[in-house]
């Protein structure tokens, strides 16, 4: 929510913890994206996968959106051409993710 600036839609909490939070770009968007608490998960759910998942979010802005995350201390590669303008970026954990640029 402060680096990228998702707006929370909904907190579920179970057994004082975290379980899930839903995120949107704001109240009237579309599409919502559901983080839950990994720890919880391993604990309710055997056999699931838990490794990172392939996320690439899209961007009518690239340029503006890079600058945010750097300006924010995210750690952003450069923009590179591959079938469109294209950059990636790391979480708090390390794991890397990619935007692209949506023509509008």
């Amino acid at each position: 929510t402060e680096k990228i600036g998702f707006t929370e839609v909904e907190k579920q909490e179970m057994n004082n913890q975290v379980l899930s939070i839903e995120l949107a770009l704001n109240e009237t968007s579309d599409c919502h994206l559901v983080l839950f608490n990994r720890s919880i998960v391993e604990e309710m759910s055997g056999g699931i996968s838990l490794g990172t998942p392939s996320i690439l979010f899209g961007s009518y802005d690239i340029d503006t959106m890079r600058s945010t995350l750097i300006a924010k201390g995210v750690t952003v590669g450069k923009i590179m051409e591959i079938s469109s303008r294209t950059f990636n970026f790391a979480d708090v954990e390390g794991n890397y993710f990619a935007v692209e640029e949506i023509n509008s």
